[in-house]
């Protein structure tokens, strides 16, 4: 039992998966949207762990939360049908969370131009039970169609995402969801140029932010605002909502401060990078300048923004054939190490625009040379590009196979552990059911040996009452015997009669059929006495057998010769004539030599 014991233990311990709890789920799933961004390649890797270690079919909100966050790291690297297909997990796993619904804070298309912002599990679920599908999920899955072009099909998963806001509990959360959903719709709209209905959706969704005091945002509503206004060329509302903007901010300001990197400071600050846009494009370039200027100082926490800026800046100055400002301002741009390859390219563009303006043909020659590098390089990045992007299939696919062999290892072990505790369990019930048998024989088996014994004993008290018997009869006989002779001695006139009386009792009692009694009930008693002492010895004659049974009885010289009815003398006389035929040794003792047999 104890070997079974240790069996089980080993085979649980072997075969059950490491103890993957939530909290390292949530701290992996962390790590998955650290490294989004920065290093795909490692945050790919993070994600696919924790597949490894995830029960897909006893999912909990952090592994929705993990498919989701794979679906936008391939999002990102433009693997888009790859993408789909974890986006979808995403919904088959939170159909079978029970315990555990969805919902985060406002986010979509219009909260970045150029990329979808990983949102952590902390952010994507809250307890909102009444929900069918998760909408952050539902989201990212109309931007991808949003990003392909497939316009309906992101309106649909924007209407299934929009249903599930409404069923939350929580009405500031419920109204950040919709609110992102009408701003994603709004995009769509404005592509479609209904410009009209994509102004009342944005007063719609300003007025929402205002009321659940959303200042992020509402500032972003304001952005939203603007950039429509500005695209119409309706200048008037678009400077009306700047004012609002602005006062909005400085109140802010005034009464709790900004935080840093907020993204209400940063949305503010894209308010102003777009008016400094939009008179670039209307060649407006002293407004515009005022504008860039005005965006660098309210983005200076944000440098990744700053680049952009100061290329269309050393633009600008080209429009206003400012040439020493924008060959400043280009060469000062292209010393920064966070440029793009782009904002080089076009920052040498300016430089080649100067050169070419003042005849400084040196110059421009070594400009153009770098233009011609940099073209190669972009050509190089392309290349790499479509590299990197085959890279990235060909280890989402081998990380998708490990995947896959690991699931079929694990299955695999189950198969056996189910098997061997099947033949465990069986082998078990067998062995019980032999024990129960045996068990059940042994106890039969001594009932019936109590049962010989108990017949052994009477044939053997038999016996022992027998012999007594017999004994008592010689004696009685020879009593008899004595009194003939006494009789036969003083009445001579009886003679004849006491010589017949004297020779019948002589038969008697050296008659063979009292032993043959005798050697019947002893043979009961004792089976196989006789065999043994033959098999053993070889032939005796009758008297040695005889007298083989009464030692072997534990008989005593003198009792041996009451029952046979001779002198004590002829009985150790036998025993002595036993003893040779036996061939014993001198030590040898008759009686515990034959009562051993």
């Amino acid at each position: 039992m104890n070997f079974i014991i240790s069996f089980l233990i080993v085979t649980n311990f072997f075969f059950t998966k490491d103890d993957f709890s939530l909290k390292t789920h949530k701290s992996l799933n962390d790590s998955i949207s650290k490294y989004i961004e920065t290093n795909p390649s490692k945050s790919l890797d993070y994600g696919f762990e924790i597949l490894k270690l995830a029960d897909p079919k006893n999912p909990t909100r952090e592994l929705v939360s993990t498919y989701n966050l794979i679906g936008q790291l391939l999002t990102n690297k433009n693997l888009y049908a790859e993408a789909l297909s974890y986006f979808s997990e995403a919904l088959k796993s939170f159909k079978l969370v029970k315990s555990n619904s969805y919902g985060g804070e406002g986010f979509g298309l219009n909260r970045s131009v150029d990329r979808i912002k990983a949102l952590s599990s902390d952010q994507l679920f809250i307890h909102e039970k009444n929900i069918d599908q998760p909408p952050w999920v539902l989201i990212n899955i109309s931007n991808l169609y949003y990003a392909i072009g497939e316009i309906e099909n992101a309106k649909l998963k924007l209407e299934e995402a929009e249903s599930n806001f409404l069923l939350y509990d929580d009405d500031k959360k419920k109204q950040i969801g919709l609110n992102t959903v009408y701003g994603n719709l709004g995009l769509f709209l404005t592509h479609e140029k209904d410009y009209e209905k994509v102004e009342k959706l944005y007063l719609k969704i300003l007025d929402s932010r205002k009321k659940i005091n959303d200042l992020d945002g509402e500032m972003y509503a304001y952005n939203q605002l603007i950039n429509l206004f500005l695209i119409t060329g309706d200048l008037y509302n678009s400077n009306e909502y700047y004012n609002k903007a602005v006062i909005f901010y400085n109140q802010i300001k005034s009464e709790s401060g900004i935080p840093e990197n907020s993204y209400l400071q940063r949305n503010y600050g894209f308010i102003s990078l777009q008016y400094g846009q939009y008179y670039f494009l209307e060649n407006q370039y002293n407004n515009a300048l005022d504008y860039l200027y005005k965006t660098k100082t309210i983005l200076a926490e944000f440098p990744d923004e700053l680049p952009f800026i100061d290329s269309m800046i050393s633009r600008c100055f080209l429009g206003l054939k400012d040439y020493k400002n924008a060959e400043i301002s280009a060469i000062k741009n292209l010393s920064s190490k966070s440029l793009s390859t782009n904002q080089k390219k076009e920052n040498y563009t300016v430089l080649e625009s100067v050169y070419n303006q003042r005849g400084d043909f040196k110059s421009l020659i070594r400009v153009k040379d770098s233009l011609i590098k940099m073209n190669s390089l972009i050509n190089t990045l392309s290349i790499r590009g479509a590299f990197s992007k085959l890279e990235t299939q060909i280890q989402l696919a081998n990380k998708q196979s490990e995947l896959n062999e690991s699931k079929i290892r694990y299955n695999t072990y189950l198969y056996i552990l189910i098997i061997g505790s099947v033949i465990l369990v069986f082998s078990l019930i067998t062995i019980r059911v032999n024990y129960n048998y045996q068990k059940e024989r042994n106890t039969r088996l001594e009932i019936e040996q109590k049962a010989t014994q108990s017949k052994l004993e009477k044939k053997q008290l038999e016996l022992v009452s027998k012999t007594n018997f017999i004994a008592q009869r010689n004696e009685y006989l020879d009593s008899l015997k004595q009194t003939i002779k006494k009789i036969k001695k003083d009445k001579q006139s009886t003679a004849d009669l006491s010589q017949g009386i004297e020779k019948d009792i002589d038969k008697i009692i050296g008659s063979e059929k009292v032993f043959k009694n005798f050697e019947s009930q002893f043979t009961e008693v004792y089976p196989d006495f006789f065999k043994s002492l033959v098999r053993r010895y070889g032939k005796l004659s009758q008297n040695d057998l005889r007298l083989c049974a009464y030692i072997k009885m534990n008989q005593t010289t003198n009792q041996i010769a009451q029952i046979t009815g001779v002198s004590i003398r002829t009985v150790e006389t036998q025993r002595y004539r036993l003893g040779k035929k036996l061939k014993l040794v001198e030590s040898a003792d008759l009686n515990s030599t034959i009562i051993s047999i």
